[in-house]
């Protein structure tokens, strides 16, 4: 089965929306997903110098009255709160899991901060999730302390922005990025047009009959 790269932040609300479809997506096209968070702030503070969004004046009050349409259309419950979570010990958490547990976990974190009102940056909440998803609570537990995790987070991070990455959600397949809940109807055609036209290297527009 080929694959299809999510990588998301779980401070990112737009990333719950998006990964609440984008196994049905991949399975369409015969595609493995592979869940990549990474930190968010990164990418946008330090390597593009912006201010994160809900500091962005303008934007950000759009942002929330899109969001709130964006739920409303895919039907998915939307709990938005004052104070975002620290999304750095959902990560860590992630990345002490074993590979079968990744998608599970991935949208129990999600959907307990975006839809349940959740603070996942809590750690009683953390290990409470990660025992319903199967996992061990004193191993979770150790994880969001354990320099281990917080490298793989820092490395993760590291391989997303070499990739081209600079926002939540971004999928990504090949050499093509993929970056919004909005643009999964776009990912769906460019997959749907075939690995052969793919790999003929045209331009994005060609392969999806825009040009």
């Amino acid at each position: 089965m080929n694959e299809l790269d999510f990588y998301f932040d779980f401070i990112s609300p737009f990333a719950y929306l998006a990964a609440m479809r984008v196994e049905a997506l991949g399975a369409r096209h015969h595609r493995a997903v592979n869940w990549h968070p990474f930190r968010l702030g990164v990418a946008v503070v330090k390597v593009m110098g912006l201010k994160p969004l809900m500091d962005t004046p303008l934007k950000a009050e759009y942002s929330i009255k899109d969001l709130a349409r964006l739920s409303t259309l895919l039907g998915e419950r939307l709990a938005l709160s004052q104070a975002l979570p620290d999304p750095r010990p959902a990560a860590r958490l992630f990345y002490s899991a074993a590979p079968e547990y990744s998608a599970r976990l991935a949208k129990a974190l999600l959907r307990a901060q975006w839809a349940d009102g959740l603070d996942i940056g809590n750690a009683a909440v953390l290990v409470r999730i990660a025992s319903e998803a199967g996992l061990d609570a004193a191993e979770a537990r150790d994880a969001l302390v354990d320099p281990v995790t917080k490298e793989a987070l820092s490395a993760a991070t590291t391989a997303a922005i070499a990739r081209g990455v600079f926002g939540s959600p971004t999928c990504a397949v090949g050499r093509e990025l993929f970056w919004g809940t909005d643009r999964l109807w776009l990912l769906d055609r460019y997959l749907a047009a075939g690995e052969h036209y793919q790999r003929l290297d045209r331009p994005t527009g060609v392969i999806l009959g825009l040009d």
